[in-house]
């Protein structure tokens, strides 16, 4: 492999981190989790953590029980190291409604060959609280 053809590991991470986005929120490949999100790896939502596939798993369907149509957009992202950083913009469905929401997140996560090994996640759960009940006052 040529040195213009090597990717950095810096790369390598706002790659997995994009393709993430892509593939399990965008394409809906819930199958992709267990192919990125290994056994070992922790996301900390907020107050709960979330480790390993299966754990992952029930989140993600939990959240697909409410909402639709997921869209998530990578804004601006840095990586150092293992480490790597995403800003992201989300819109998604309510189900029962219809009603379309948005949102904007931060994702930080350390990964290496290619998996994750653990993440920190915020987003605005505030907006979009604030979102349905401005829905559910004009309804």
């Amino acid at each position: 492999m040529s040195a213009a053809q090597m990717i950095s590991n810096e790369d390598q991470g706002i790659q997995l981190v994009t393709r993430w986005f892509d593939e399990v929120w965008n394409q809906g490949k819930r199958e992709s989790i267990r192919d990125m999100f290994p056994v070992d790896s922790v996301l900390h939502e907020g107050s709960i953590d979330v480790k390993g596939p299966e754990d992952f798993e029930k989140f993600y369907d939990g959240l697909h029980e409410q909402f639709s149509d997921f869209s998530i957009t990578p804004e601006v992202s840095f990586a150092k190291g293992d480490m790597v950083c995403m800003r992201w913009k989300a819109e998604f469905k309510e189900k029962g409604s219809g009603h379309k929401l948005q949102i904007t997140g931060m994702s930080i996560v350390r990964q290496k060959n290619g998996k994750f090994l653990e993440a920190w996640q915020n987003w605005d759960a505030a907006g979009v609280q604030a979102q349905l009940a401005e829905r559910a006052a004009t309804a």
